[in-house]
């Protein structure tokens, strides 16, 4: 997924089926609000737009012979930080559970991995849940589990979101990672992307 950077926020692009690309992106409040008034009559997604493509001659270009299919979409706020596992008898997984900030793009791989960290949970508390001896025991077990495995993920996230708002360190960062791209690797690994599928077994299985 090419890393899309305009002002007051950043995006992806990314080839999905039947030659269409998706385009997703965050962006600052205020940053929309300036779109807005600057586009006015357009609807905020295309106000959007038109500020990538004046901002950012790769977008420009790549869009040039494209056309819209359907409506865009939109979601938000992001909301980044880690929540009740369980609610009103009901366990979450994803975002509902925990959401890092998108700067480490791990929205996807958190979701599925909580989910099959669920199911693991499940099938090592299925004797005592058929016995109907309740679920605290699995509750307190998912939850020290997705703690051991994604807490960093949210942690780390937010400091490096909040260390790319401050701009002297953003342009350090930007010369650090042109002269030795393997920092990416680094951070990759601090931000827990790179650990392993087999890794998040964090506990036995009972």
């Amino acid at each position: 997924m090419p890393l899309l950077v305009f002002p007051g926020g950043y995006g992806g692009m990314v080839h999905s089926d039947r030659g269409r690309v998706s385009l997703s992106c965050c962006i600052r409040r205020d940053t929309l609000a300036r779109c807005r008034r600057q586009w006015p009559g357009s609807k905020a997604a295309e106000a959007v737009i038109a500020h990538m493509r004046a901002s950012c001659r790769g977008v420009d270009a790549a869009l040039d012979s494209a056309t819209l299919d359907a409506t865009w979409l939109s979601a938000g706020p992001i909301r980044p930080g880690i929540r009740a596992i369980r609610r009103d008898g009901i366990f979450a997984v994803g975002n509902a559970a925990g959401e890092a900030h998108p700067i480490v793009a791990e929205g996807i791989s958190m979701a599925l991995q909580s989910s099959w960290l669920l199911c693991e949970r499940l099938v090592a508390h299925k004797d005592e849940i058929l016995a109907g001896r309740g679920t605290a025991a699995l509750a307190a077990d998912y939850a020290a589990s997705w703690r051991r495995n994604f807490a960093r993920r949210v942690y780390m996230a937010a400091i490096f979101a909040r260390l790319a708002t401050w701009p002297a360190v953003a342009r350090v960062a930007a010369v650090l990672l042109e002269r030795a791209p393997t920092m990416l690797t680094l951070g990759a690994y601090l931000s827990g992307k790179a650990q392993p599928l087999g890794v998040l077994q964090s506990s036995d299985s009972k």
